[in-house]
């Protein structure tokens, strides 16, 4: 037996974020696989974009924040056999549900005007604003193609509560994906009474790396997956197979310097995931704004990776749809650590919400869009008593602020306090405000790049045209109904790339559609409507 080439199949996962930790507990859990027969090479750390670092005394940072909801089936099936980090007799799904009955969400000032909280109740919607965005919902796809959601609606509709609500929870912009809005909108139909409250949102007890991310990693170490980081996956080999179609046949890779090439035996399997919207990121510290991203070969390898097998063949769809424009898809997020919990205190009296029940806060006449979310403490396990947290960013990071004549990426942690102590009318204030708070900006070019406007074809499904032993996952591949920018996203991607290698494809449940609910439905028209 050539000891290259094992009997027992080998799975080599391209990647350390979500997609690929959820593929790997589908191996193993549906697939009967052996924890050491897997392989996860990733470039820089576990977790991807679901991340948190940071200690109380350098600052504490996470390049983004999510929520979840009932619509995450998958997600919570999944967790749902995953321990919890602080019990292993509780899951991480039960885990989050407690916490939710815990401390819901009930938003009192969901939106903020000249330091003044705006009555959200009213969606603000006039008769054509209905009719667009009920006309968006019944559209088919393949009719609106690439088209932009600014030539969807008139310009009155961009300043209705909705849309500011509705934008500033999701992330669009009014030059994303009109047929991505229309998948958000169809979705989360259920979201529509409960928009100015958000009760129905779900959040994890701590930052999505410790109670996602580490929880699952812990799961497949203890059955023997193998983790090796700091390797670059720089591109892959094909040999024709007898069939005509394309099996990877060599992984690529660099580590420290030093390039080498992975043999891949006609039994594995090879899971890719396909670029990444936190790639490039760079940060910056209360004093100095996050440097300029990275180019050239100091670019991390998730988009050249993709960018160089989309080259050599069409099945891998166009990266450049996503990554081409920086403009349109670059965000600035912030982490805030207060020491103490004067900034918490008054934000509660301000909004009449304790930390973390509050949701998100939008400031609507922020030139950047600024929102923000102040945790509940403990965001992060090892965060000390007394110690606050929250996160926040801005939609419109390429405008001047309004109090700091600065663009978000040249500005630093104290200058994008300043701002956001200001628009909440604390400008007296700001010297006790600052004083203990370290502010943590991270610029990062791809944040949004998932929603900008795409083509049939410009991204690939999770089994490419014309390959044998390959799966792409991800936000850039392609699932029918399914909306990018989500958990939920990703692992649907990992159970049909796991579920139609192992030739059961059928296995995978369609993804959530609101329009299967009528209740969801008729809740949502009549909130429209009011």
């Amino acid at each position: 037996m050539n000891s290259k080439h094992p009997a027992a199949p080998q799975a080599h996962l391209v990647g350390g974020g979500i997609a690929s930790l959820a593929a790997a507990v589908y191996l193993i859990r549906d697939g009967g696989w052996l924890g050491r027969d897997i392989r996860i090479l990733e470039e820089a750390t576990l977790g991807g974009s679901l991340d948190a670092s940071g200690s109380a005394a350098q600052g504490y940072s996470m390049r983004g924040s999510r929520m979840y909801g009932a619509a995450y089936v998958l997600m919570y099936e999944l967790l749902g056999r995953i321990p919890s980090l602080d019990d292993p007799d509780k899951s991480v799904t039960q885990d989050t549900l407690d916490f939710w009955t815990e401390s819901p969400w009930d938003a009192r000032a969901r939106l903020v005007e000249r330091g003044r909280v705006v009555d959200a109740a009213s969606f603000g919607l006039d008769d054509q604003g209905r009719v667009d965005l009920i006309g968006l919902m019944m559209r088919g796809e393949a009719e609106l193609g690439a088209r932009r959601i600014d030539e969807c609606f008139d310009a009155g509709f961009f300043a209705c509560h909705f849309w500011l609500m509705w934008s500033s929870m999701f992330g669009f912009e009014t030059w994303h994906s009109a047929a991505e809005l229309r998948r958000y909108l169809l979705r989360f139909l259920r979201l529509f009474p409960d928009l100015p409250t958000m009760r129905i949102v779900q959040s994890t007890r701590y930052n999505g790396g410790d109670s996602i991310v580490r929880p699952i990693v812990r799961w497949l170490e203890e059955r023997g997956v193998r983790f090796e980081t700091g390797v670059r996956v720089t591109d892959l080999d094909f040999e024709t197979v007898a069939d005509g179609r394309k099996a990877v046949r060599r992984i690529l890779t660099r580590r420290g310097g030093v390039d080498a090439a992975l043999e891949v035996a006609p039994q594995d399997v090879v899971i890719v995931t396909l670029g990444s919207m936190t790639a490039d990121s760079t940060q910056g510290t209360m004093e100095a704004p996050p440097p300029p991203p990275p180019t050239g070969e100091h670019r991390s390898g998730a988009w050249p990776l993709w960018e160089r097998l989309a080259a050599r063949d069409p099945a891998f769809g166009r990266p450049a749809a996503f990554c081409g424009d920086i403009g349109c898809t670059q965000w600035v997020t912030f982490t805030v650590t207060h020491a103490d919990d004067r900034f918490a205190r008054r934000m509660a009296t301000f909004s009449g919400n304790q930390p973390g029940q509050g949701g998100l806060v939008t400031l609507v006449d922020s030139s950047w869009r600024v929102t923000f979310h102040l945790f509940h403490p403990p965001a992060y396990p090892d965060q000390p008593p007394g110690t606050q947290v929250w996160w926040g960013y801005g939609l419109f990071a390429d405008r001047a602020g309004d109090f700091v004549r600065k663009t978000m990426p040249e500005c630093s942690g104290r200058e994008i306090l300043t701002e956001v102590f200001s628009h909440l009318g604390w400008q007296d204030d700001l010297p006790m405000l600052l004083e203990g708070a370290n502010c943590v900006p991270c610029r990062l070019p791809y944040t949004t790049s998932q929603f900008m406007p795409r083509a049939p074809g410009d991204r690939p499904p999770v089994i490419p045209p014309g390959t044998a032993n390959l799966a792409v996952v991800g936000q850039y591949c392609e699932i029918p109904d399914n909306v990018v920018y989500t958990v939920e996203y990703s692992i649907h991607a990992a159970a049909l790339a796991v579920a139609s290698l192992l030739g059961a494809p059928g296995a995978v449940p369609p993804a959530y559609r609101g329009l299967d609910h009528p209740h969801a439905l008729v809740g949502a028209i009549r909130r429209l409507l009011a």
